[in-house]
């Protein structure tokens, strides 16, 4: 049976997963590869759809605010000094070139990208991140450097999407076989599972992640969010693997 059929099968059918506990181990890794690109995709598309809107709004901001920058042994002027700020996609936007520490009337805000005298402090679900100006000498970057900058960060950006999309892919495969090792593992508790080798335990946890992955799947595309997913996820999973296993042929 092809990979596609048994995609489709294992969706609803604990019998025949049943019976794929007795195909080649190198099967069932390849299946949970395929699997982990199914639960990358919600989280990948939701963080380049952000990606996409901050860099296509910054670049608007720049273009319309800066005419020039001028960056001395790790001190920022940007135009005339003036302080302003722009809220765009979310985050507030807070140029003080005069200021070494955060004005007090934006310390509150949550999502920040403040551009202060000696350092860019950025504010989001992860605390602050400081990064101080490199101690250069007099730089000077007009407004057609801005510009050209802009265009190279739009023209570089698939690249980077493409990498980053390796980044979260990476991180949906350990996930995926980590469940489905541990699941493996505990299955051995069960009486009717007891007598089976680990690699055909395995290999019916892993098509058991089939239904909770594609449910997985449709909740990130349509942008439905509910509580405890990881745990539901884990829940369904473990119930198509009981029912697997009441289909499982009567030991002789």
């Amino acid at each position: 049976m092809n990979i596609f059929k048994q995609f489709w099968f294992s969706l609803y059918s604990p019998k025949t997963i049943s019976r794929y506990r007795l195909q080649k181990i190198g099967k069932t890794i390849f299946f949970l590869f395929l699997l982990a690109i199914l639960y990358t995709l919600p989280g990948f598309f939701s963080f380049e759809k952000a990606v996409k809107l901050q860099v296509n709004n910054v670049s608007d901001l720049l273009r319309e605010n800066i005419d020039s920058i001028t960056l001395n042994k790790g001190t920022l002027k940007i135009n005339d000094n003036t302080p302003f700020e722009r809220i765009v996609g979310g985050y507030k936007y807070a140029f003080y070139p005069n200021e070494t520490v955060i004005p007090s009337k934006i310390k509150d805000d949550k999502y920040a990208v403040v551009v202060l005298k000696n350092r860019v402090i950025i504010k989001n679900d992860n605390g602050e991140q400081d990064y101080p100006y490199p101690s250069l000498k007099t730089k000077v970057i007009s407004k057609n450097h801005v510009s050209n900058f802009i265009n190279n960060v739009s023209q570089g950006l698939p690249v980077f999407l493409i990498a980053l999309f390796f980044l979260f892919y990476l991180g949906s495969c350990i996930f995926i076989f980590i469940v489905a090792t541990l699941l493996a593992f505990l299955t051995a508790i069960f009486k009717s599972t007891k007598h089976l080798p680990y690699r055909q335990r395995f290999a019916m946890v892993s098509y058991s992640l089939t239904l909770p992955t594609v449910i997985y799947l449709i909740l990130g595309l349509l942008k439905i969010n509910i509580p405890f997913q990881t745990m539901i996820f884990i829940v369904i999973t473990a119930v198509m693997y009981l029912l697997t296993i009441k289909n499982l042929p009567s030991k002789k």
